[in-house]
């Protein structure tokens, strides 16, 4: 399916202004749930789980929720930074643009995104206790969006990942950065929703928050009400295509992975088949007789590479992967890039009424992140 590229900006792209409408948002929604506890308390009605003599009082879940903003702001603000990027030119140096970054290890691993620090020269990196080092840039993965970088400072503040548990629809969140050039602002929303994509990279698995994001947020967290990162703030809608309240954010399990690749070998080793996928209709898949689960279909299979020497067609639907059923175009992507080079997988295609099954051998996916 086609998705319009101009709807989406990343959060550091210059010019983009996010209406401020969100506290007043979240102002209102407060203040509704206080209203509505105060009129349970005065009811008489107690609030589940709770003792009989233990109830809630006006305004109490308001003010906790309040406090742990608070709190996470406090515990997560020194381990967010600003980052400077900078182009040598002509003997000179001028700058590419600024963005944000966490970090992830008291050692100064840092994550961002990597069009924040791609192509750049010189990298700079500003604490929240006002010291400014240069970054090594480790390295980027365009694939994914993301870079890693390092600094040589102590008394480093990390924030950890939550990795392993995925965001929840509905949960609160807040965004850390430095957008607009304004220092460790901080803002609040939800995750609304999961598994989106924007067309922005190759490889998308979006958090949705409606938390505000802008110029100058990108690379940096999106953190649960424990102070755990569980995305990295990268695009937004563009609200001149009526885009509002739509920001997005690279999920943890995702970051993991990748920056773990990076720190170690400054690179993202992924398999690779050599095809050109589309993801169709129910409609064009029903008009073709097919009545599996995958909306994948082959457009051409590349010369020279494993899906070209195993016989693979353009026109047939990828309907499994090792005996696994595909479903989304997302998805079975996601599976073959988590496959290492030189992997054996079957796949399972259909055309028409015709299936047959065919096995290649993944090659390594070529890495567009030493383009800087």
């Amino acid at each position: 399916m086609n998705r319009n590229r101009s709807f989406f900006h990343r959060a550091g792209s210059p010019g983009l202004v996010q209406p401020a409408s969100l506290l007043a948002r979240t102002g209102l929604g407060l203040l509704g749930t206080a209203v509505g506890i105060g009129l349970a308390v005065g009811a008489g009605l107690r609030a589940p789980g709770l003792e009989d003599e233990a109830r809630l009082q006006p305004g109490e879940v308001a003010r906790s929720l309040s406090e742990s903003y608070v709190d996470v702001a406090a515990r997560v603000a020194p381990a967010v930074v600003r980052i400077e990027a900078f182009a040598a030119a002509g003997g000179m140096e001028r700058p590419l643009g600024q963005g944000s970054g966490v970090i992830l290890s008291e050692d100064g691993l840092i994550a961002t995104n990597a069009h924040v620090v791609r192509r750049a020269s010189r990298v700079r990196v500003s604490l929240v206790d006002g010291r400014a080092e240069d970054a090594q840039v480790v390295g980027l993965d365009v694939d994914t969006d993301l870079a890693v970088l390092r600094i040589e400072a102590d008394g480093l503040v990390s924030a950890p990942l939550r990795a392993d548990e995925e965001a929840r629809v509905g949960e609160w969140v807040l965004a850390i950065g430095n957008p607009l050039g304004l220092d460790h602002a901080v803002t609040a929303g939800i995750v609304s929703g999961r598994g989106r994509s924007a067309s922005i990279a190759a490889y998308e698995d979006f958090i949705q928050t409606d938390a505000a994001i802008n110029p100058g947020n990108s690379g940096g967290p999106l953190v649960d009400l424990e102070g755990r990162v569980i995305g990295i703030n990268t695009a937004v809608a563009n609200p001149a295509a009526g885009g509002q309240g739509i920001g997005f954010a690279i999920p943890a399990r995702m970051v993991d992975d990748v920056v773990t690749e990076l720190a170690a070998s400054g690179r993202v080793t992924r398999g690779y088949m050599g095809v050109q996928l589309n993801e169709v209709s129910d409609e064009y898949a029903s008009a073709r007789g097919y009545r599996g689960a995958s909306r994948v279909v082959v457009a051409r299979a590349e010369p020279g590479t494993p899906a070209s020497a195993a016989g693979v067609e353009s026109g047939e639907i990828i309907d499994a992967l090792d005996g696994e059923p595909v479903g989304s175009l997302r998805a079975f992507m996601a599976s073959i890039a988590r496959l290492r080079p030189g992997t054996v997988v079957e796949l399972s295609l259909v055309r028409g009424r015709e299936r047959r099954n065919v096995k290649l051998e993944l090659a390594e996916r070529p890495n567009p992140s030493s383009d800087r």
